[in-house]
């Protein structure tokens, strides 16, 4: 297993809490494409690099397993999930319903200070330098904070959990192909339409154009693994 970077200093700054620790930061490395679909997870790495137990780490991959990022190979160990092109299109035709609905409802559920938040998301985007050498890694965090916030302005909490939860298994695909492609206007121009229909509180047309988003981010995502092939 290739450990990311030793920047990432959150199991050592954290010692009081070890397993939300050693949790936080496999789970970020995991949505960051650091610890990328496949990669083989090694306690006793993991365990030497932070020097610490292996009782924590069990229990934070016992967390990730739960939440199917990652998965117990057989005499092999724990290795991080790797989707097929089948389960990442059941998972974004899942998502196309439940996000339609919860944009609905988000968009009906609306307040100003919601508005203005997402709005605020949305201007950092606009903001990155796109010639910067750290583009790539600022625009898909802001783009999931973005998608985040959106939702959150539902205020249903098990809404939030299942959209968080089918977003979390075919982040580190998105991250790695806007890595890989840079391809990001198409998603620009659709965040846009998204949050105009949410600020006017056209719910029916919020609703529509995220079902329309996750499609076209499923039909580009495809399209990009079966090129590789």
């Amino acid at each position: 297993m290739a450990i990311p970077p030793d920047q990432d200093n959150t199991l050592q700054q954290n010692l009081n809490s070890l397993p939300e620790a050693t949790y936080s930061w496999l789970r970020e490395s995991i949505q960051s494409g650091a610890l990328p679909p496949g990669s083989e997870l090694r306690q006793e790495r993991i365990a030497k690099k932070f020097g610490i137990s292996r009782v924590p780490i069990r229990e934070a991959m016992s967390r990730l397993q739960a939440e199917g990022l990652i998965e117990l190979r057989p005499r092999r160990g724990f290795a991080v999930k790797s989707l097929d092109v089948a389960e990442i299109v059941e998972i974004f035709e899942l998502r196309m319903v439940i996000e339609e609905h919860a944009m609905v409802t988000a968009t009906v559920m609306r307040s100003e200070r919601d508005v203005a938040e997402v709005e605020a998301i949305l201007n950092r985007m606009g903001e990155l330098d796109k010639t910067g050498s750290t583009y790539l890694s600022q625009w898909p965090e802001l783009n999931r904070q973005f998608h985040v916030r959106l939702i959150a302005s539902a205020n249903r909490e098990r809404l939030s959990k299942i959209v968080a939860n089918l977003s979390d298994a075919v982040e580190p695909y998105i991250r790695l192909e806007s890595h890989l492609t840079g391809e990001v206007e198409q998603a620009e121009l659709q965040h846009l339409a998204i949050f105009e229909a949410f600020r006017l509180g056209d719910a029916e047309r919020a609703g529509r154009l995220s079902r329309d988003h996750c499609a076209s981010t499923m039909y580009r995502l495809i399209g990009n693994i079966k090129n590789k092939q």
